[in-house]
């Protein structure tokens, strides 16, 4: 049966709500998580509220920067250097190592996530928490076709000495569990005396969807 040019608009119009639905939930569920484990592992109101103002400005960023791409897929140079925005002052001590990598909707905010987690334990207990060490985000594409997988670590270095904290918070939940779980992958947070080193292995189909 032919269809008229309204028969059209309409189904793409459907289709448009339906996705936005997809994407409002997607993102409405990753607040709530913040929100809820955020206040589950503060010591009182104030530090909640900071650390959930910090996080939900972190994911505003992702959000922004799929916008721009018209939530189709952002360069991760590009993802990483909205998700640190913030970090200005540190600048110079801050460094992207590897090619371009498309990441899609669902990747660039677990990932932006988990860079915000990543720089905040940086300032407070590691390399950049005193005044000479550095941070390298580096990324490699290992394999082809549908066996490609991105290998993708953040590296301290030149930091006060670092050991393996006694309890898991959320924040590195979501660097670890979260972030592997999200991405069909693996996430792990090591601590070698040379300063804390968050490796990631994620197929790439996954890292694009």
């Amino acid at each position: 049966m032919k269809q008229d040019a309204g028969g059209r608009v309409a189904d793409r119009d459907e289709l448009v709500v339906r996705e936005l639905e997809h994407r409002f939930k997607n993102i409405l569920t990753i607040v709530r998580a913040i929100v809820s484990q955020s206040l589950g592992a503060a010591s009182s109101i104030e530090d909640a509220r900071d650390v959930i103002d910090e996080r939900l400005a972190s994911l505003g960023g992702a959000v922004e920067q799929l916008l721009s791409s018209d939530w189709k897929a952002a360069p991760l140079p590009a993802l990483a250097d909205q998700a640190l925005a913030h970090l200005s002052f540190y600048t110079e001590r801050l460094s992207f190592l590897g090619g371009t990598v498309e990441i899609g909707p669902r990747a660039a905010m677990t990932l932006t996530l988990a860079f915000h987690e990543l720089a905040t334990n940086a300032i407070k207990y590691g390399a950049l928490s005193n005044e000479t060490g550095t941070v390298e985000l580096c990324c490699q594409v290992r394999g082809a076709g549908d066996d490609a997988e991105l290998l993708l670590q953040w590296i301290e270095r030149g930091g006060p000495p670092v050991t393996r904290p006694e309890r898991q918070g959320f924040g590195t939940q979501l660097i670890c569990t979260a972030t592997g779980r999200s991405l069909q992958g693996s996430a792990m947070l090591d601590f070698p005396a040379t300063g804390a080193v968050w490796t990631l292995v994620a197929p790439l189909t996954s890292v694009r969807s």
